[in-house]
Order: structure tokens, then sequence, then C-alpha cells
């Protein structure tokens, strides 16, 4: 394999972590679509396979320019950017927040004074719930406001603009489908436990696998397939995110890509399917094997750890007693002892990941307690 950066991960411990570059044969750091197109072609690329949220404004197009499989470029800009993402929904009846975007924070406000408290405020295209907020007050919305376009976002992009949308009640989940060309499959279904702190809505704590045959699976997966389909999906293994409100089911958004924070490798030890392998078949246009009898085996729990002040780490705690635990399968630590630990205040910036495995959810469960309260990092 060669990769290809199409964006800057120096404010993304998380993403930084999982590029290891001795998995490639070669790097290239992309500039103009000519150029990048030039070096696929002369590697003799035969698929291109999104592997970051920045990649989703170029994959397509590089395999477009190559003439290997990918989804239509006529639709590239729903699939990465939340505003066109929407309008696309509302355009086929897909049920989503409603929202608003503008560059001018007095149009904002007036927006939101139609609307009511509390709304979400954030960046058209971020990843990982960065610069995500839930605003209460004119003055919340205008400080979310400043920070979303004052300065980059942690892949570097810039906005001139902020979306607002409105406040969904009710519990957050996503779901993996597989997209083979001809229609899709359900691979997976999780349930987002988060907290909300300084107006902070998306700090994660705990991530639940569900069972593919729960009863919300199967009222659900004609909804999340509608919100792929308007967008073009075709091919790929990807992710969508939705909450239950109290209206029902809404869609957030669709990440068009594998899943992050490891769930590719906490499905493959829950089903024994390689997420890697068959994505990359798809894109190669040589996936087979049908889902037949497909199911978890297994549940995992992926505990998201949380700083509440920012300093630098003299210590944490808990490692050796969390690695005996009955569930525990794998661990990813961002914080380094002598250097600064920011705030947490999205998935991206959560100190460590605990990943656990079983059989028995009760066992889970305590075990996700156990890891919370194990799991202790000293900052000043």
């Amino acid at each position: 394999p060669v990769g290809v950066l199409t964006g800057d991960f120096n404010n993304d411990p998380h993403s930084a972590q999982s590029l290891r570059r001795e998995d490639f044969d070669e790097i290239h750091q992309h500039r103009t679509l000519a150029e990048t197109t030039e070096f696929l072609r002369s590697q003799k690329v035969a698929a291109v396979v999104p592997g970051h949220p920045t990649a989703l404004e170029w994959s397509d197009l590089f395999a477009q320019s190559l003439g290997v499989p990918g989804n239509p470029v006529a639709s590239l800009e729903a699939r990465f950017n939340k505003r066109i993402m929407k309008e696309y929904w509302a355009e086929h009846g897909v049920p989503c927040a409603d929202w608003f975007e503008s560059k001018d924070l007095e149009s904002v406000l007036s927006w939101v004074a139609g609307r009511g408290f509390p709304v979400v405020l954030k960046p058209n295209r971020s990843s990982g719930s960065y610069n995500v907020f839930v605003c209460r007050s004119n003055q919340e919305v205008a400080a979310a406001f400043a920070a979303i376009t004052t300065g980059p976002d942690v892949d570097g992009h810039r906005y001139e603009s902020a979306l607002v949308e409105e406040y969904l009640d009710g519990d957050e989940y996503f779901m993996n489908l597989l997209h083979d060309g001809y229609g899709s499959s359900l691979i997976s279904l999780a349930r987002c436990e988060k907290i909300e702190r300084g107006g902070h809505l998306s700090i994660y704590r705990n991530i639940w696998s569900m069972a593919l045959d729960d009863p919300l699976a199967r009222e659900v997966l004609p909804q999340v397939q509608a919100a792929n389909a308007a967008l073009g999906v075709r091919v790929g293994i990807n992710d969508t995110e939705f909450k239950m409100t109290s209206r029902g089911f809404r869609v957030i958004e669709v990440n068009n890509r594998l899943p992050g924070v490891g769930i590719p490798r906490m499905i493959q030890q829950c089903s024994g399917l390689n997420c890697y392998q068959e994505n990359v078949r798809l894109f190669l246009g040589e996936y087979l094997r049908p889902l037949e009898q497909y199911r978890f085996a297994r549940h995992y729990c992926i505990c998201c750890l949380s700083n509440e002040r920012p300093g630098r780490v003299q210590a944490y705690t808990g490692v050796d007693e969390v690695t005996k635990l009955p569930s525990f399968h794998d661990m990813s630590v961002s914080a380094r002892v002598g250097a600064h630990c920011p705030e947490t205040k999205d998935l991206i910036s959560a100190w460590g990941l605990v990943f656990l495995v079983n059989e028995d959810e009760a066992q889970l469960q305590a075990d996700a307690d156990a890891v919370h309260a194990l799991m202790q990092l000293r900052v000043e």
C-alpha cells in the first residue's frame, strides 16, 4: 500500500498515533489533484480507500481520475460538507435537525431567536466532534461562533461561517453499513454515552456495541440506508450517526469512510469480519462474500478517558489494574508524563482509550465502570 496525506494531523494525537509510516511502501503529501493522480498512476494503484475525514474531499476524485471504483463525484460535497449533506437529505425527505449557516453572527442570532434555545453550533466539516457547542444564551452563541471562525480546526481547516442546528434530544447511536455497489448490509450498531461540560456537547464516555437483531436496528436500518442513498454512497464500509429523539429518528451525519476510534478492530473481535480487508475488496471491485448468518458473538465497550483540567501531566495510574480486568483487550494513551494535556472537550482530546470485549454484557459493564474508577490522570 501507498499513502496520501490530505491533512495535517499535528494537533490530532489519535490520528497521528494511528498513522504508522512503516505500514506503507511510500507516503505522498497531497498538493494538487493532477500531481497526486500522477503519483498514484505511477504506483499502479488499483483502489483508492479513504482513511480519514480529510480524505473525503479527494478520494473519489482520485478514483475517477484513475478509472477505479469509487462513489459519484457529482455528490462529492454532500459527503463531507454537513450543510450540503442536510440539503440533500431535505430534498430526499430524510429526517434531520433543522439548520442554518451564515458568516454573520447577527444572522445566526436572528435564526436562533426564531428557534429558541438550546441550539448547537459547529463547523460545516470538522471531525471528532471538534468545536461542537451546545448554547443556551446569546453570549454562548457568540463565543461559539468566534471559536469556530477565528482559528483552524484540528485538521487545519479554517471557517468563515458557522453551522447552527436545532438541539436534538434523546440517545445517540451510530450504524456501520457495507455498500457493495448494489445495496447495503448492516455490520455494526452502537450507542454513544456522552457527557456535557462547559457547553461542549460531545465528550464521549463510553461506546457500547449492540446486537444486530436489536429491535432498534430493524427500525432504523431503512432510514439509515435512505440517508446514505441520498448522498450517492455506493461502495465501501462507512459510519452513520443518528439520534432517537422524542420526535423519532433524526440522522446527524454520514462519515463516508471506515469508522474511527478502533471500531473496525472491535467489529472483528466481536464478529470475525475484517473490515479493512473487506473494504479493500469493495474498492477493488472484488467483493464476493455475502453476510449470511453474520452476528456479534461478543460485545465491546470503548472507554474514553476525560480530563477536566488542562495542565502538565505528572502521572497517570490504573494501567496495571485495568489490564487485568476480564474484558480488557487493548489500550491507547495519548497523555505523556511531562507533556501538556488539554481539557477534554470532544473525542479527539480524550487522554486515553480502553478497549473491552466480552460475551457477558454484565461483566463488560462492570469492567467499564472499573476503568473509569481506576484510570486517573494527575496534572499540574
